[in-house]
């Protein structure tokens, strides 16, 4: 497995790489096709493993999701997320309407994503609000797993969203562009 390094090479010129790039890498055997990664802005940023936390949320909310979707729309659970020819991104959950493949999936047309978050909260309340909304990711909403909360990120812009909240687990939020089959309670999630 390769562990995170900081840059020794600090203030250097970068190489960075296109999402194709990448996928050519995997199919080489330079990367390992199961290693957890994101491409943002052409650099390869691995991802934090997941925990029990992280995936009791996750399953949760994939049965609960999928029994509730409606036909107009899609639910994909840990779908690549293909932003730009530089960015690529592996949300938790994206929703979007039927009528879009997935293979034409852009950020406007997700009318919400979400990110269960464990051991990269600080990464995913910063960092990835800024991705999302400028590539037009309608909402975001990042579940803190240790806390049982919820982060809103709405209306979306270059300089990231314009309204953001947090929920705590006993509230309902209701998605703002997602039918409402999407809403949710954390405390109404069984434990898996």
């Amino acid at each position: 497995m390769n562990a995170p390094v900081r840059s020794l090479a600090e203030g250097l010129p970068r190489r960075r790489f296109t999402v194709a790039d990448v996928v050519r890498m995997v199919e080489v055997g330079l990367i390992d096709p199961d290693e957890r990664l994101e491409i943002l802005d052409g650099e390869i940023v691995p991802m934090s493993p997941k925990g029990n936390r992280h995936e009791g949320i996750k399953v949760a909310l994939n049965m609960a999701w999928a029994r509730a979707c409606p036909e107009s729309h899609t639910v994909a659970p840990e779908t690549g997320l293909y932003l730009s020819d530089r960015t690529y991104l592996e949300p938790d959950f994206v929703v979007f309407p039927r009528s879009v493949r997935k293979a034409d999936l852009k950020g406007p047309d997700v009318l919400l994503a979400v990110e269960v978050s464990d051991f990269s909260l600080d990464y995913d309340l910063n960092r990835k609000p800024l991705i999302y909304a400028a590539f037009g990711v309608a909402e975001l909403w990042v579940i803190d797993a240790a806390r049982r909360e919820i982060h809103r990120f709405a209306e979306p812009g270059p300089d990231g969203y314009g309204r953001r909240c947090r929920s705590a687990a006993t509230e309902r939020l209701l998605p703002e562009r997602a039918p409402e089959a999407f809403a949710l309670r954390l405390d109404d999630l069984p434990e898996v």
